[in-house]
């Protein structure tokens, strides 16, 4: 097919023809770039990024932007943007302490870098630390009516704080804050730690790790520990009296409001029978139950050992 397509003499023309002018507006337009002036433009604070900065270093001091001198046709860097320009610092091999660099830029081709302004860049670097800091909970809030706090638990207990030593001199003390407002049962919750200072002011510019912290704080009603008595009742054999009594355990701990506790000094078992005892009596008793509102913590049985001796 391609065969007879090229013994036609009037397909053959208009394939000539095209292709002619494809090579006519090729050479032309290659004449009509080259009588396009050059032109120098400065492009101002053009977004300055780092690379190759040491992990065991933090940088204090580096400008944001610099302002980059650019020369080419008019109609390619009157195109140009400062987003199309990538200018950098490399802070490889350098050490703690304060350096000048000379900068670099990417640019779009067929466009050449002239300057920079300023010619280097300034940039403060410090070295990097991470000391272990104990965690201070702060609460805020009021539990609900009738609830009072406990000992709050913090898992983990301590952090490390991570930066320059200049930020980290300043840090007094790594913080996690609790509301506890209306709180009426244990709560757990995760929250973060901050590193702040004796005004406790937020540090900026720190790394805190781990960021988030595990906090139970325990909530009840008010309680009180009481000791425990057990009533004897009936007399020993005649000749035969108590020389003891022991009880395990000693004291217990009840719940209930303020005022219902305040009038309980001690917590009463049910009666241990010592009608004609002649010899020791081993019992497990069960605790009376507290007046009003209040409540015993401990659920299982008081050991009594009773001590029976002749006079």
């Amino acid at each position: 097919m391609m065969e007879r397509l090229l013994k036609n003499n009037t397909i053959v023309k208009v394939f000539a023809f095209f292709l002619a002018m494809m090579l006519w507006v090729y050479v032309t337009g290659d004449a009509l770039r080259a009588n396009i002036p050059e032109i120098t433009r400065t492009f101002r604070n053009v977004p300055l990024s780092w690379l190759n900065l040491d992990e065991r270093l933090e940088i204090m001091n580096i400008p944001v932007g610099i302002d980059v001198v650019l020369n080419g046709r008019a109609d390619l860097i009157n195109e140009i943007t400062p987003e199309n320009i990538r200018a950098s610092v490399s802070l490889e091999g350098l050490s703690e302490g304060q350096h000048r660099i000379f900068p670099t830029a990417e640019v779009p081709r067929g466009v050449r870098v002239l300057s920079f302004v300023p010619q280097q860049v300034a940039v403060t670097l410090e070295e990097v630390e991470s000391p272990q800091k104990p965690i201070v909970l702060e609460i805020t809030g009021s539990p609900a009516d009738g609830f009072v706090m406990g000992e709050p638990q913090i898992l983990p207990g301590a952090v490390f704080v991570r930066g320059p030593r200049s930020l980290l001199a300043r840090v007094e003390q790594a913080r996690a804050t609790v509301d506890v407002d209306g709180a009426d049962g244990d709560r757990v919750l995760m929250v973060p730690v901050q590193a702040v200072d004796a005004a406790g002011q937020v540090i900026n510019n720190l790394v805190v790790n781990p960021e988030m912290v595990e906090i139970l704080i325990p909530f009840s009603k008010p309680q009180k520990t009481v000791p425990i008595r057990v009533p004897l009742s009936g007399e020993p054999a005649a000749g035969y009296v108590v020389r003891q009594v022991t009880i395990t355990p000693a004291t217990v701990t009840l719940e209930g409001a303020e005022e219902d506790l305040a009038i309980i000094s001690e917590a009463v078992t049910e009666p241990a029978n010592i009608a004609n005892a002649t010899e020791n009596i081993i019992l497990e008793l069960s605790l009376s139950q507290p007046a009003g509102g209040v409540s015993s913590l401990f659920a299982g049985k008081v050991q009594v050992e009773i001590v029976i001796q002749q006079q």
